[in-house]
């Protein structure tokens, strides 16, 4: 009867001592993956800043492309004061005349 008493303890201290490593493996574990968690959620972060970021030089830009000039505006205003560069040279040619 001691014998088998002592058995059953032996056994309930292996079993204990296992639930014990697993118990040690899954609070490492735990760690690691609240570790990995919070990694993950500053990446996060700054990823969401550099968007906002990217998103204000996209409306900037967009501004940009209303104000300034397109190309058709541009070679309008060539023309017209390659026109009057030409208008001034005849004027300065009639001049010394």
């Amino acid at each position: 009867m001691a014998g088998d008493l002592q058995q059953r303890l032996d056994s309930l201290k292996g079993k204990a001592q296992l639930i014990i490593k697993r118990y040690a493996l899954l609070e490492e574990e735990n760690a690691s993956m609240r570790q990995r968690i919070s990694d993950l959620e500053k990446a996060i972060e700054r990823q969401e800043r550099e968007l906002t970021a990217k998103d204000r030089q996209i409306e900037q830009l967009r501004m940009m492309g209303i104000i300034a000039p397109g190309r058709e505006d541009v070679e309008k205003s060539r023309a017209f004061l390659a026109g009057l560069v030409r208008d001034i040279d005849k004027c300065i040619n009639e001049l010394k005349e």
